[in-house]
């Protein structure tokens, strides 16, 4: 599949980073074909250099959606400990 590439630009975060205020979550799989690593270590770059709070968690050998019952309950985990890292700050 071929994209344009002012079709890509235009709906690529990459590229909107700047207006990204709140904290962000990044979950990699280091084998994700639709999601390329480079692309998250990118995105995670670009918004860290803009002062927002970003977290990036790398699961070896994981794709795209994450099929080790262990990695899930890891990346949850993950994902409950930022929600209430960064919600608690505002119900306080």
């Amino acid at each position: 599949m071929h994209v344009l590439p002012h079709l890509s630009r235009n709906i690529s975060p990459l590229y909107h980073a700047d207006q990204v205020t709140k904290p962000l979550l990044v979950l990699q799989g280091s084998n994700d074909p639709r999601v390329l690593q480079v692309e998250s270590d990118e995105i995670f770059a670009a918004v860290r250099n803009h002062g927002v709070p970003v977290e990036y968690i790398l699961f070896e050998d994981e794709g795209h959606g994450f099929v080790k019952k262990e990695i899930q309950i890891e990346g949850y985990g993950k994902a409950l400990a930022f929600l209430e890292k960064h919600l608690s700050e505002h119900l306080n």
